[in-house]
């Protein structure tokens, strides 16, 4: 896919999503991160080449491919969601980018600390509310939604001075207090922070 090519693109979500098969297009207005939220999360991210940035449900990897195409570093998304994570990786290697791929698996499977920055945007809450489901391919509850966040919390916790988090859609309760808030975005929405 050539410059001109990409550039349209990532023009606007309706673009991007024009990639995709109809379902997962029906799912990207509440489900995958806004364009603009996903570059200004990943500039803050990936400041240089050596960012390596880690997007915790990623779905078909909207984030990662955004930032991986304005941005230095490297993308990682993890997905439950074996097709997704399929999808994904066939538009990323369509696109070309070879600082962006997309994981199937948990994140409770990863170390974080891999990572020098995170993106979240509220992938466990799915597990709170049935009509959020993206489908019924991956077991959900409420229980599962208190362990993943509880997990989340502490693998923040643990996280090195320096890591870099953004989150979308997020209380500021659910973020431990070793990180302080940079700047918010599009209506504190989207929030940066740094970990001291």
């Amino acid at each position: 896919m050539d410059a001109n090519d990409l550039s349209l693109h990532f023009s606007s979500d309706r673009e991007f999503d024009a990639q995709f098969p109809a379902y997962i297009k029906k799912l990207s207005e509440v489900h995958w991160t806004p364009l603009q939220v996903a570059f200004t999360a990943a500039h803050f991210l990936a400041p240089d080449a050596d960012a390596r940035i880690m997007d915790i449900g990623a779905g078909v990897g909207k984030f990662c491919m955004a930032g991986a195409w304005r941005n230095p570093g490297y993308f990682t998304g993890i997905e439950q969601r074996k097709n997704f994570a399929r999808i994904g990786n066939k538009v990323i290697s369509k696109m070309g980018l070879t600082n962006a791929k997309i994981i199937h698996g948990n994140f409770l499977e990863l170390d974080l600390k891999e990572y020098t920055g995170i993106y979240f945007f509220n992938s466990f809450h799915e597990n709170l509310v049935d009509s959020d489901a993206l489908d019924h391919k991956i077991e959900r509850s409420p229980e599962l939604y208190a362990q993943y966040s509880l997990a989340l919390l502490e693998r923040l916790k643990e996280m090195p001075s320096g890591t870099r988090l953004a989150t979308y859609y997020l209380a500021i309760t659910e973020v431990d207090k070793s990180y302080r808030l940079q700047t918010t975005h599009f209506g504190d929405l989207l929030k940066l922070w740094i970990k001291e």
